[in-house]
């Protein structure tokens, strides 16, 4: 079993044990299906995600089997990755409720909502995938059971995909709407790359695959579209009761579809290659030519490329073979500025010879918290210097003099603010009043007291707007809209910008005199960071099968066709429209976005000490000639894991009961444990045997810490503890020896510093361990 463990490949995100800061005071919302827990002060999206919870539940869990289990989710609100998980073993949800500033990966529409749309969906899958040959797994191993055994039965596509068809039935929105969720497939598709359905699913590391995501979802879409909303929920009860012995889920899909499961892939994917890829408009002409080369088996990314001269292009540039760095790409020639800390975003401004971006680091002990900071980078010199310290910016800005920088602030109750910060201390100037309650993503200077920002509304659409730099007050450039849109450029009295347009991310223009929006290109698959020279000269960062590769027009050769507001804001039905208007439909709308008519849940305290001892799996462990069998528990909160062990001895038959707990809601981990072992023999080779019972008792301290960030990661690891051994002497042997007690105290350091890696580095090129 130990073995199988070792070589399945679920997909699970891990808890942070002990990563939760001591000084939060933790609240809940608890009902017959769901408990959410979170700290103090997000009681409103505590309420919110409840009430999502109860309508997805009463609605779209049929579509899958209808059952229902509580779930746990724990908000968390100290850190910078946008993120979220379900698990089981425990049972719980993590929601990492940060938003990302990254508009064209995850959307618009509140982050909150979105989250809980997709891990509901898991939870309610989990909850369905516990029956026939599954139960024994449960039976025997308790939840880490039923992982293993949905692990064997359900690939982990069908997990991602049915859960970004959640986000795409019940909102507006969702990745299945988005045409960058596919450029993936699409490059694939525009690059003739017919790569098998092997490598397709499990991904390489010589050539670009699109990840379980779209794929799961184009086979899960594709399902629903042509089979009906029942059918899935057909394959899995199939698959999790083991029916088919050999690949369950494949044969499933053959039993209710009525067709191989190699045509059934090929058809789905076929058919969203039909969907996604229309045929080019006769008239129009693409005129964009790309700059930058490619390399075989080895994917480059251009990224956010900025004119510094006519013809020297500064860029972020990231491979399979070499870590992310700035470049400069002067007449085609390429020359290194500086390898780039760890990064949440690649986006990043340039002005007055200077670089600005936002650097990731780690909070030292609470692995729940961390931080995002500004870097400044002197393109001349090399020379780079942190501007803040544990802070949470994003997306910086720098003015034409050098000497201010403009950041999007968000703090952990959510609000989202524009930050001016002196460029030379980092101190800040000014904190601009967000009277509109935007969310701030992209945003670029105007001079220096306006700036055009691509802001998100509570209700989950996009504009530009033009913001007043000291009141804060802003005026609306284009309308509002579902389509996502970003990386605004500004030239003159006109905004370049990406946004999201049919099958594909294009370039628009909006003049901010007349508020004339144009659409410029008319690429097939997307295209980002748009920046122009002084001749004209537009650039992009456009994706392909190779990486994303900068590719360039003169903007006097653009379409630049007038497009009227009621087209822009139109939000197109992308693909499976059929069954994107079954049960479930734009549900997320039935809920109201403000205090008025909204439910509201009881909220009392939630202790820290609640059910500490939570014991959810088991499993044997066989390393003869001893054989074990451990009961495992955690807490929600994980800041207490305990065991219980059973272990046989084979040779001298002993039986030993054990138990060991940490504790790591303190800056320490403390650690304590006992063991009591019968009927122990040793055999003296005489003919007689010595024999024994003991008692063993320890009790330990540690201190892990992280320094995640920079160009290397470091991680220290010391403690120590004390141990104390009795033997008990029985029979004959009780008259030879006497009863005593061993003590021994023991200590530990370990200290590793590791540089970062790229895909293709087995081990990184710089990095020690002690």
């Amino acid at each position: 079993v130990t073995l199988i463990f070792s070589l399945l490949g679920l997909n699970i995100t891990a808890q942070q044990f002990g990563g939760h800061p001591p000084f939060l005071n933790w609240r809940q919302i608890n009902n017959k299906t769901v408990r959410v827990i979170f700290p103090a002060g997000l009681d409103s999206q505590a309420n919110r995600i409840t009430n999502i919870v109860k309508l997805l539940d009463t609605t779209t869990v049929a579509t899958i089997g209808g059952r229902i289990r509580k779930w746990n989710i724990v908000l968390l609100n100290q850190g910078t990755i946008s993120n979220a998980y379900v698990r089981l073993a425990p049972v719980l949800s993590e929601l990492y409720l940060t938003p990302s500033q990254d508009n064209f990966t995850e959307g618009s529409i509140r982050w909150d909502d979105n989250l809980i749309i997709h891990e509901n969906r898991h939870m309610q899958q989990f909850s369905n995938f516990n029956k026939g040959l599954t139960k024994v797994f449960s039976f025997f191993l308790g939840q880490q059971g039923q992982l293993l055994a949905n692990g064997i039965t359900i690939p982990n596509y069908f997990f991602e995909g049915d859960a970004v068809w959640q986000e795409t039935l019940v909102s507006d929105q969702g990745r299945g709407r988005l045409p960058s969720f596919y450029k993936g497939f699409k490059s694939l598709w525009l690059g003739n790359k017919n790569y098998s359905w092997m490598k397709l699913r499990s991904g390489s590391f010589l050539d670009y695959t699109p990840d379980h995501y779209p794929l799961g979802y184009i086979l899960t879409a594709y399902g629903n579209e042509k089979y009906g909303e029942t059918f899935w929920a057909k394959v899995t009860n199939d698959a999790v009761r083991f029916k088919g012995l050999f690949y369950p889920f494949a044969k499933a899909i053959e039993r209710y579809s009525g067709k191989p499961y190699k045509q059934f892939r090929s058809d789905a994917l076929q058919y969203f290659r039909d969907q996604s890829m229309p045929p080019r408009e006769p008239n129009i002409i693409e005129n964009f030519s790309f700059i930058t080369a490619v390399q075989k088996h080895n994917v480059i990314d251009y990224l956010v490329p900025n004119y510094i001269g006519e013809d020297s292009i500064l860029t972020t540039r990231r491979s399979y073979r070499k870590v992310d760095g700035f470049y400069l790409i002067i007449k085609g020639q390429e020359k290194k500025i500086r390898v780039k800390d760890i990064v949440l975003d690649d986006n990043y401004s340039f002005n007055h010879g200077k670089i600005v971006y936002a650097a990731y680091r780690s909070d030292p002990r609470w692995g729940n918290r961390d931080y995002s900071v500004i870097k400044i980078l002197d393109i001349n010199s090399g020379f780079e210097r942190q501007l803040t310290e544990r802070s949470k910016y994003y997306s910086p800005d720098i003015n034409v003099t050098g000497t201010e920088i403009l950041a999007v602030q968000v703090n952990t109750n959510g609000s989202n603010y524009l930050h001016r910060i002196d460029a030379g201390s980092g101190q800040l100037v000014l904190q601009i009043p967000n009277p509109h309650n935007y969310f701030y993503t992209q945003t670029k200077y105007i001079g220096s007291n306006n700036a055009v920002s691509a802001v998100r509304t509570p209700e989950g659409k996009m504009g530009l707007v033009n913001v007043n730099l000291t009141t804060g007050e802003s005026e609306r450039i284009t309308p509002f809209t579902f389509n996502v849109m970003g990386y605004p450029f500004i030239k003159g009295d006109t905004v370049f910008f990406s946004f999201m347009n049919n099958n594909a991310d294009k370039v628009f223009a909006v003049t901010m005199s007349n508020k004339k929006i144009y659409r410029l290109t008319h690429n097939i698959n997307s295209v980002y960071h748009p920046t122009v020279n002084a001749r004209g000269d537009l650039i992009v960062d456009a994706f392909t099968a190779e990486g994303s590769r900068l590719a360039g027009m003169n903007i006097s050769h653009a379409d630049w066709a007038e497009i009227p507001f009621e087209e822009f804001a139109s939000t197109p039905d992308l693909y499976t429209r059929t069954a994107l208007r079954k049960a479930g439909a734009s549900l997320l709308y039935t809920l109201p976005n403000d205090s008025a008519g909204t439910i509201m849940n009881k909220v009392t305290p939630y202790k820290k000490s609640y059910h500490l001892f939570n014991f959810h799996s088991t499993r044997p462990i066989v390393s003869d000639p001893e054989y074990s069998y451990i009961f495992y528990s955690d807490n929600i909160l994980s800041t207490f894991a305990s065991s219980l062990t059973y272990t046989y001895n084979r040779n001298d038959q002993s039986n030993t009961i054990g138990f060991d707990g940490s504790f790591g809601g303190w800056f320490p981990i403390l650690n304590a444990g006992v063991e009591e072992s019968f009927n122990r023999q040793i055999d003296t080779a005489l003919g007689k045997r010595v024999q024994f019972n003991s008692a063993k008792v320890h009790a330990g301290v540690s201190v892990p810490l992280n320094f995640i960030g920079g160009k290397t990661s470091k991680f220290l690891n010391l403690g120590g503890g004390y141990n104390i051994e009795q033997v008990y002497y029985r029979g004959i042997s009780k008259n030879v020896f006497n009863n005593r007690a061993i003590e021994y105290m023991n200590t530990f350091f370990s200290f590793s510093n590791v540089s970062h890696k790229s895909l293709q580095h087995i081990n990184p090129h710089w990095a020690q361990s002690f």
